[in-house]
C-alpha cells in the first residue's frame, strides 16, 4: 500500500501509486518514477495536495488494510451521480423551462445507485476531491449523494423510528418507511437552485447583498423548479437542506422536530463535503478538522446528535498510508482504520524525529492509538492536530445565515 506525502516532501525516484488526473486528463501515470521536473510541476500546480507514493519497504514489514473496494464503490457512485447532475446542468443551461426538464433519467440513475450500494455495502466512507476542482457542483452532488446514502443505510432503524414519529404513520409497513429513494432524490437535487449562480464559485470578492439574498433563497428556488410529480419528501429535503437542528440555518430557521430525517442526513453530508472542498474553497478544512468541529467541537449542536455520531464512525479522517507526526517527534503511518474511534487509527511508527526510516527492529506496531495513553497525534503535514484532544470548549454563538459573506460560509457550518 502507498504512503501519503505532501508535494513539498516528494523526492526524485519516488513512484506514484495512482495517476494524477486533472479535468479528466492524465498528467502523470501510475507507477511513474518522479523526476525533479515532475516534482517542480506538481508543487506548482498542487502546492497543498498530498500524493500517494509506493513504499515497498513498509509493504514488506506489515500488512496495510486494503481499502480499494471502498474507494471503488465511492468512485462509482460519485461518477454515476456526477454525470447525471452534469447532464441536468447542461439541460438547464440550454434555457429549457423547468417544467420541461425530464428527471426520469436521473431517477433511474438514483435507483440504480441505491441498488448498487445495497449490493456492495462498505464500512468506511472514502471521498476524494478531484484535482483542479472543475465542475464543483456535479462533483459535490455525487459526494453528498454517496455520503447521504451510506449514512441512511447505516441508520435505517433510526430512519423508520423518526419517520413514524414525525408522520404518525400507523400501520405503514417498515419496508416502505425504509425506502431511501426520496433521500437519494433530495441529495441529487439539493443544489438545483444554485445552477444559475455557478459563477459565484469563482468570485474572489465578498458576496453582495443581492447575491447573498440569492444564495439564501436557493433551496426554495430549487424546490420550485422541480416538477409537480416530484416526491414531496424529496422536495422537502431540497427546501430544507441548509437548516440546522438548533434553528440557526436557512432559509426558515427550522429546528430538529420541524426537519425530516432525510433533510438532517443531507445537511451533515453537505456540510462535511463543502467544508473539505480544498480545490474549490481557499478556506476549506482538512477532513479531521471538519469532522472534529462537527462532532465534538464548536458546531456539534448544528446537527442531529444521533446521525452525526454515526457519521463520525463512517468517515475516516486519516487515509491508509497517511504519515502522522507524534507528540514525541517520531512519525507513524496509518495501516488500518479504527471504525469505533476514527481519530485513533492503527499505526506503525516507522520514522525517527528527523523523518529518517527506522531500522526494522526499532519500528513499533502496528497498534491502535487508543491502546496507548502515552502516544498522541501532533501534526499531519503542517496541520497541528492538538484540537483532537480538546473538550468542553466554549461554544460560539450560532452563526445566523444572514451573516455569511462567501459561498463557503453559506455551506459550512
Amino acid at each position: 500500500m502507498p504512503v501519503i506525502v505532501a508535494t513539498s516532501d516528494l523526492q526524485p525516484g519516488m513512484r506514484l501509486a495512482e495517476p494524477i488526473i486533472q479535468q479528466n486528463r492524465v498528467l502523470l501515470a501510475a507507477n511513474k518514477e518522479l523526476t525533479q521536473h515532475d516534482i517542480n510541476a506538481l508543487r506548482r500546480l498542487f502546492p497543498e495536495q498530498q500524493m500517494r507514493v509506493v513504499d515497498p519497504i513498509l509493504d514488506a514489514i506489515t500488512d496495510f488494510e486494503d481499502d480499494s473496494r471502498e474507494r471503488d464503490v465511492a468512485e462509482m457512485v460519485r461518477t454515476k451521480i456526477g454525470s447525471a447532475m452534469a447532464e441536468m446542468q447542461e439541460r438547464f443551461s440550454s434555457r429549457a423551462s423547468p417544467n420541461e426538464l425530464s428527471i426520469s433519467g436521473v431517477q433511474s440513475a438514483v435507483a440504480e445507485v441505491i441498488a448498487y450500494l445495497e449490493q456492495n455495502p462498505v464500512s468506511a466512507a472514502l471521498v476524494a476531491q478531484a484535482f483542479g476542482g472543475s465542475g464543483y457542483l456535479a462533483q459535490h452532488t455525487g459526494n453528498v449523494f454517496y455520503l447521504s446514502l451510506l449514512l441512511g443505510t447505516t441508520v435505517r432503524d433510526y430512519v423508520v423510528q423518526e419517520r413514524m414519529r414525525q408522520t404518525s404513520a400507523k400501520g405503514v409497513a417498515p419496508t416502505a418507511l425504509q425506502d431511501l429513494t426520496p433521500l437519494g432524490l433530495g441529495a441529487m437535487f439539493m443544489d438545483l437552485g444554485m445552477l444559475p449562480l455557478q459563477s459565484l464559485y469563482t468570485q474572489k470578492q465578498p458576496l453582495t447583498d443581492a447575491q447573498r439574498k440569492q444564495v439564501l433563497e436557493h433551496p426554495l428556488v430549487g424546490a420550485d423548479m422541480l416538477p409537480e410529480s416530484f416526491s414531496p419528501v424529496a422536495r422537502s429535503v431540497v427546501k430544507t437542506h441548509h437548516e440546522n437542528v438548533d434553528g440557526s440555518g436557512y432559509p426558515a430557521g427550522l429546528t430538529r422536530d420541524e426537519l425530516h430525517i432525510f433533510a438532517r442526513i443531507v445537511r451533515i453530508a453537505d456540510a462535511f463535503d463543502a467544508a473539505t472542498a480544498t480545490h474549490t474553497y481557499k478556506n476549506a478544512l482538512s477532513p479531521p478538522r471538519a469532522l472534529w468541529e462537527m462532532t465534538a467541537g464548536p458546531y456539534r449542536e448544528y446537527y442531529d446528535p444521533v446521525l452525526v455520531r454515526v457519521f463520525a464512525r463512517l468517515i475516516q479522517p486519516f487515509p491508509i498510508g497517511a504519515k502522522l507526526r507524534l507528540t514525541d517527534g517520531r512519525y507513524a503511518v496509518v495501516v488500518k482504520y479504527n471504525r469505533k474511534s476514527p481519530f485513533q487509527p492503527y499505526v506503525l511508527i516507522a520514522f525517527d524525529r528527523d523523518d529518517n526510516r527506522l531500522l526494522d527492529a526499532k519500528m513499533e506496531g502496528p497498534f491502535g492509538l487508543h491502546e496507548r495513553t502515552n502516544v498522541h497525534l501532533a501534526f499531519w503535514g503542517e496541520e497541528d492536530l492538538s484540537y483532537i484532544y480538546q473538550s468542553d470548549l466554549d461554544h460560539p454563538a450560532p452563526v445566523r445565515a444572514a451573516e455569511f459573506s462567501s459561498l463557503f460560509d453559506a455551506s459550512y457550518p
